[in-house]
């Protein structure tokens, strides 16, 4: 089922919002936030997910953790 919060929003936003969302998951669980658990936990929402277009997302979220300046970059070019 898709969310029509992400509807309107651009891809660099839905990527915020998937890892805003795997942060709160993680702080509700007590667990620690770092680029690794937030990797893990965006790997593990993926997993979870049918919405191929939504797995992607997860994907290019996991990317910008670990390389920002990938998503700035699709910013720019936006």
């Amino acid at each position: 089922m898709k969310d029509r919060a992400y509807e309107s929003l651009s891809c660099e936003d839905e990527v915020r919002c998937i890892i805003g969302q795997a942060v709160i998951e993680l702080s509700d669980e007590q667990q620690p936030v770092t680029k690794s658990t937030l990797a893990l936990k965006l790997l593990s929402m993926a997993d979870q997910d049918n919405d191929d277009e939504r797995v992607l997302l997860y994907w290019i979220a996991r990317k910008a953790i670990n390389q920002p300046q990938q998503l700035t970059a699709m910013q720019r070019r936006a």
